[in-house]
């Protein structure tokens, strides 16, 4: 029933003293269920179970057990269901058993708001050489005087004027007092002691709603008791008797909640002072129940990670599900596998910059069934720390980088240094052997060609170094001019490529209207002729390489084409990385600076370069230069 389940410390006093009654008391709820027996009512009824083992079990079944003690159990069971469906009380109601014994049986219907809410039985057993003698109630009223001034309520009867026709010991203890009040309102009593209590409208509008609407009126107020001492207080108007729709006389029962509206008050501010901790500190703190719905947050989290999104029901709506470690953490606490976890979570940024949070997931309360059933979570900002930490290991993969560039450049120069040098020496102590023993011209030719060759060969690898050191210190000078493509690249052509070094020819082909754009002279030479020679030199005793331009409506694309040892998939990536070379080059010369200088110069034209290849087929790399 709402009544004792809203007040169960006071249903708690009132069981401990219909327990010591001799009269068997059974009350059950309107859908039958047992709430309430006394031992009486089990030994009335030779229930062999506990007390405690009869409640919360159906009285339907209950009746029909407890009907073959009966003379006549169909009638038994019959007559139980008569009275609940007509919901009127019983008086001195007699039942005879097989054994020879009689019950006298009471009942009340009870009501809540004039719904119906309850059932209510009194039984208690008379001899057969007794006098049967019925009465108005089966429970004396002394009894029942009794039963209300043990209830730590204050309870009493008024008349339709207010007057006090009844009030119990809790209500007013002192007799002198009781005695003077009994027949008078409460202003009359008031003023008699002095007692300074102003008139209350609250007070008075639920009194005369009750009496002409015949209904159950509640309201709270800071008042004072008969003894003038304040208190704050709850207070119930029943109709208690009607006499032809008139309501006649009023039940009154006021609880006194001045401890519970100051533990009220006092948890008011400590929720204050704890909400006012929490939303001062940096840390973003959130609270979800067992089904992930949040139920608090503070400042820091509304103000750094909600942003300006609507407010979220659930933590899906504010952490995307795509954070599979922090839901994996999150339900092992849910679910009790541990206590706490942490890690770390990236929240996105209005402008595109994450930040980074640290978390920590604790076990949490279910503030709707005050169970270990929620989460609580605290976030703190790590953004900083993980920005410092990502630029120290950003510093440590760079050092790591140029070392590694170091030993790469030390090993590449001691060897491309070496080779020539070893080999100008050679050629030097020929010569010199030649002119002493009188060779002719023409064999000496030979090898001065050689220490030329590699002269050459050192020449353009300390250019390039230089061009590598001139990147890095950004004082390469880009220079673009409007001049003839076609012209520019025949010059090339003429001058380099017919033929080449090996006596094959390069083929030149055009295709598109010629447009004339503005480019870095020395700058497209480098790249044309760094790529060709590298085409040529890969695809040696092959087809000759081709170049191919193409002119679109928005880019010039050069393609360098030729049919030598190809690529591997995997150097691909790191080709325009220093000192980078091919797996499969072998003996063939190269600095692997070479394609460092062709990106830096091609993204200065604003353009993009590419590679296709296949081991062993051929290599094509393809320049788009924007007009």
């Amino acid at each position: 029933m709402n009544y004792y389940n809203t007040h169960s410390s006071e249903f708690d006093k009132l069981k401990l003293i219909l327990s010591n009654f001799n009269v068997a008391i059974l009350l059950e709820s309107k859908d039958r269920t047992i709430e309430y027996v006394n031992q009486a009512f089990c030994t009335l009824f030779k229930i062999k179970v506990s007390v405690d083992n009869v409640i919360g079990s159906s009285c339907e079944e209950g009746v029909i057990s407890a009907s073959f003690q009966f003379k006549n159990p169909s009638r038994f069971i019959y007559r139980i269901e008569e009275i609940i469906e007509e919901h009127n009380q019983i008086r001195g109601e007699e039942v005879h058993l097989r054994d020879g014994r009689i019950f006298i049986r009471d009942y009340t219907p009870i009501f809540n708001d004039n719904i119906l809410t309850g059932h209510l039985w009194f039984y208690r057993e008379v001899l057969k050489e007794d006098k049967i003698i019925i009465p108005e109630a089966s429970i004396p009223f002394n009894l029942f005087e009794e039963l209300i001034n043990s209830i730590d309520l204050s309870i009493s009867i008024l008349d339709r004027d207010k007057h006090f026709l009844f009030i119990n010991h809790f209500g007013l203890k002192d007799t002198r007092r009781k005695c003077y009040l009994l027949g008078k309102t409460e202003q009359e009593y008031f003023k008699y002691f002095s007692i300074d209590v102003a008139e209350s409208n609250l007070k008075n509008e639920c009194f005369i709603k009750t009496i002409n609407d015949g209904s159950i009126n509640k309201f709270e107020e800071l008042s004072k008791d008969f003894m003038g001492v304040e208190c704050y207080k709850r207070t119930t108007y029943c109709p208690l008797t009607i006499s032809h729709g008139v309501v006649e006389k009023v039940l009154s029962y006021s609880i006194d909640l001045s401890k519970e509206k100051l533990a009220i008050d006092q948890l008011k501010a400590d929720i204050d002072l704890f909400n006012y901790s929490l939303n001062t500190i940096n840390e973003a703190v959130f609270i979800s129940n067992g089904n992930l719905e949040l139920n608090y947050s503070n400042y820091s989290f509304q103000t750094f990670l909600l942003h300006e999104k609507p407010d979220p029901n659930t933590i899906f709506d504010f952490i995307s599900v795509q954070n599979y470690d922090f839901y994996k953490h999150l339900f092992s606490v849910l679910s009790g596998e541990v206590h706490n976890h942490s890690g770390r979570i990236k929240f996105p940024k209005t402008n595109g910059t994450p930040y980074w949070y640290k978390y920590n997931i604790h076990k949490g309360l279910d503030s709707n069934s005050n169970k270990q059933n929620g989460i609580v979570t605290v976030l703190d900002n790590i953004t900083e720390e993980v920005e410092l930490e990502q630029n120290l290991l950003e510093l440590v993969k760079k050092e790591k980088e140029l070392n590694e560039l170091k030993s790469a450049f030390v090993n590449m120069v001691s060897h491309e240094m070496r080779t020539p040098l070893a080999i100008i020496s050679s050629c030097a102590e020929l010569i010199q052997l030649m002119l002493t023993n009188g060779k002719p011209k023409e064999d000496i030719e030979a090898y001065a060609g050689h220490i030329i060759n590699e002269v050459e060969r050192m020449t353009a690898f300390m250019n390039d170094i230089l061009i590598i050191s001139k990147i890095e210190a950004g004082k390469i000078e880009f220079n673009p001019e409007h001049i003839s493509l076609n012209d520019f690249l025949n010059d090339i052509l003429k001058k380099s490529y017919l033929p080449w070094k090996d006596n094959r020819n390069l083929e030149l082909t055009f295709c598109g209207s010629v447009i004339d754009f503005a480019f870095d002279n020395k700058m497209l030479r480098h790249i044309l002729q760094n790529l060709l020679d590298n085409a040529f030199k890969y695809s040696a005793n092959k087809n000759s390489p081709k170049l191919r331009v193409r002119y679109s409506k928005n880019f010039a694309t050069f393609s360098v084409i030729d049919y030598g040892i190809g690529i591997h998939p995997e150097d691909i990536e790191k080709l325009f990385s220093s000192f980078a070379r091919g797996r499969n080059v072998g003996n063939i010369y190269g600095t692997g600076v070479g394609l460092v200088v062709v990106k830096y110069f091609v993204d200065l034209h604003k353009g993009v370069i590419s590679v296709k290849s296949k081991l062993n087929i051929g290599t094509i790399f393809s320049i788009k230069l924007p007009y």
